[in-house]
């Protein structure tokens, strides 16, 4: 797992000339991601420029990069991990290839001389991001994993191409020194909490697709095209197998990948957050130890609050001691998360839409101590159907027999009914009054509605991005799911869009912040597909969530930690904006500065943030991301978006801060 960087000469007659002091610059931006070692490469053509920041997992001595072929002709820089790629180094043997390490990534030349781009991407299984450069083509060639796990942005002008998994690394070179904000990723920020690929937050960055690679020849003319090599399908070949059949190859294939992922030179513990899927996961993982004849404990970890009824430890700990796991438990405090977001914001690149994202750190923090890989839960609500919003989204079709008028008058009234405390009953009532889909799709579980989006944004940003922005981005991901069944629509579109550009980015972000590597078994695309291939009914049935993964956990968890309310990993922002933090939300979002900005309209983002700290209308997710959005902006617009801007940056968070901390201990 690493941090990769690099510049490609498209037109050499018009591209500045690549100086080493801006590369080394760029590499330098992403130290966390590999704080174990550093390489740099520079083609004799004088056309590419390859950075790479190394966090040793596999072959931790002579796996450096950029590495190149035999004869020095293909080079490459990777991010990630190939699970694979002893089966893909003995094919690849057999047909005449000499290898020098005993790394994954040297599968990566190897494998692109061998069977080219499409040829190379279709036979991987990991999380990767990747550029290869072929000296004799003149041609850069890059990769995205299928389900988008490891991060890769580019810009180009058409004499240059830069590329980076982090867009701090782009941020570092001359030319992206005047940056302009994306008003449509503003707006879209303010509903969903991220901005979807391909865009970014800023308007001449992009994000290469999730399942996707994409080339860029010498002399092109045109912006490369990203193209698709894998998506997700629910109508080929449907399971045909019985209920119980179903569990049983469920459990044989996440055994197997979880076997897979453990695959490393180097420690490797877990995030056990007290839920189903980090609980199966742990599990599994006690389970291919104890087969291997393995005696040492799984180092296991948890994190919670210390505000009651937002901590899922206890559970967390039920796990841990019946698999008798080496378990830590970090506890996260108001002034330790609020100190931290300055940093924070620097390392996610973009606003911290996941308030969890502030606790994960913390609990990545505390496990590099002991490990440097961990097995995590993510993305198993996405394929087996977790959420209650799915619950919901079943009998949104009764809702279309209303007129809309009828609709939204009904439940919108219904909704600015219901008292401070029922925010999240009253989000479900105002997203529920969404007749049209993407749009609906595009709220659930979202920090504001998109009719106080409307009225939030001035008027010039709100022509500029025009009210059919959020419903196109949806309309586009739901136009390429070859299923007519609703809540499979509803999964495939959280595929492409929260999950991959919200919570697998805090994932990334937050792990290797703390270098750390955070590997998904759920999200193995061998594992997506077979759970894409189930019927609807084994997955979300009436009232009834994620079913055949719970019959699956009851043979590794106790039912009293499957079947319980689901709490999730929520923090408690609503009582620390009403409390603590009262004076500072006041103090930063309705400063001069703030209302300055050119997106709000001043008297709206008064009455939304009074009315909150006033416990009129519960808005914490709002008041959450315009917070984001304002630190964010300070780092990477009004600064320069370097390391140094943090100290700059947090000297006044802390003096704002400081009060708070003062009425804490009043």
């Amino acid at each position: 797992m690493c941090g990769i960087v690099g510049i490609f000469r498209i037109r050499p007659e018009h591209a500045r000339p690549l100086e080493p002091a801006t590369g080394s610059r760029m590499v330098k931006t992403l130290w966390r991601r590999g704080p174990d070692g550093e390489g740099q490469w520079y083609s004799n053509d004088k056309l590419c420029w390859l950075g790479h920041k190394r966090l040793a997992i596999i072959d931790l001595s002579s796996g450096d990069q950029p590495m190149s072929n035999e004869d020095g002709t293909v080079w490459t820089v990777f991010n990630g991990e190939i699970y694979n790629y002893k089966l893909l180094r003995t094919e690849l043997t057999q047909s005449g290839h000499v290898f020098r390490t005993a790394s994954d990534t040297e599968v990566l030349v190897h494998g692109f001389e061998e069977w080219g781009c499409q040829g190379l991407v279709n036979r991987l299984r990991g999380i990767f991001a990747f550029a290869i450069y072929d000296t004799k083509q003149g041609l850069l060639f890059l990769a995205r994993d299928q389900l988008g796990v490891k991060p890769l942005y580019w810009w180009n002008d058409g004499n240059t191409f830069l590329f980076a998994s982090e867009i701090k690394a782009l941020l570092a070179h001359p030319l992206l020194s005047e940056r302009r904000v994306s008003g449509a990723g503003v707006a879209q920020f303010l509903v969903t909490r991220y901005v979807s690929r391909p865009h970014t937050m800023f308007d001449s960055v992009h994000r290469l697709p999730e399942g996707t690679f994409m080339t860029v020849a010498r002399g092109q003319s045109g912006a490369p095209v990203p193209k698709q090599y894998w998506d997700v399908r629910y109508g080929e070949n449907r399971s045909e197998a019985s209920f119980e059949d179903s569990v049983e190859q469920l459990d044989s294939l996440l055994t197997e990948t979880v076997e897979m992922q453990l695959m490393s030179d180097v420690p490797v513990g877990a995030q056990l957050s007290g839920g189903v899927d980090s609980s199966v996961v742990v599990a599994l993982m006690d389970k291919v130890r104890r087969r291997n004849g393995e005696k040492d404990p799984i180092k296991t970890y948890s994190v919670g609050f210390d505000v009651e009824g937002y901590s899922e430890l206890p559970y967390a700990q039920i796990v841990a001691s019946r698999y008798g796991t080496n378990h830590r438990e970090i506890h996260v405090g108001f002034r330790e998360f609020f100190d931290e977001l300055p940093l924070l914001s620097w390392i996610y690149d973009e606003p911290v839409g996941e308030p969890s994202a502030v606790p994960t750190y913390f609990m990545c923090m505390k496990a590099k101590q002991d490990v440097s890989v961990m097995l995590t839960g993510e993305g198993a609500d996405e394929q087996f159907g977790g959420y209650r919003k799915y619950v919901f989204e079943q009998f949104s079709r009764y809702l279309r027999l209303l007129p809309n008028k009828a609709r939204t008058t009904l439940l919108k009234g219904a909704g600015s009914a219901l008292p401070f405390r029922a925010r999240r009953l009253r989000s479900i009532v105002e997203i529920l009054a969404l007749e049209e889909r993407g749009e609906r799709y595009a709220s659930w579980y979202g920090a504001l509605d998109t009719a106080i989006q409307r009225s939030l944004l001035n008027k010039e940003l709100r022509d500029q991005v025009a009210d059919c922005f959020l419903k196109t981005v949806f309309a586009e991901v739901l136009g390429q799911c070859d299923s007519n069944d609703d809540v499979e629509q509803f999964l495939y579109c959280d595929i492409h869009t929260r999950l991959v550009d919200d919570l697998l980015v805090k994932g990334d972000r937050m792990s290797m912040g703390a270098s750390v590597e955070a590997r998904v078994p759920f999200l193995d695309h061998h594992v997506v597909e077979f759970a894409a291939r189930l019927p609807r009914k084994y997955k979300v049935n009436g009232l009834r969530t994620k079913i055949i993964l719970k019959r699956l956990a009851e043979q590794y968890v106790p039912k009293s930690v499957i079947y319980r309310r689901k709490v999730g990993f929520t923090v408690p922002l609503s009582s620390w904006f009403v409390g603590p933090m009262r004076d500072s939300v006041r103090n930063v979002l309705l400063s001069e500065r703030c209302l300055a900005r050119g997106y709000w309209e001043p008297s709206v983002l008064i009455d939304l943030v009074e009315g909150h700290l006033q416990t009129k209308v519960d808005r914490e997710q709002g008041i959450w991301v315009l917070l984001a959005l304002e630190i964010w902006h300070r780092l990477f617009v009004d600064d320069d978006g370097s390391e140094d801007a943090v100290d700059r940056v947090r000297n006044d968070w802390f003096s704002i801060v400081r009060n708070s901390r003062q009425a804490l201990s009043i």
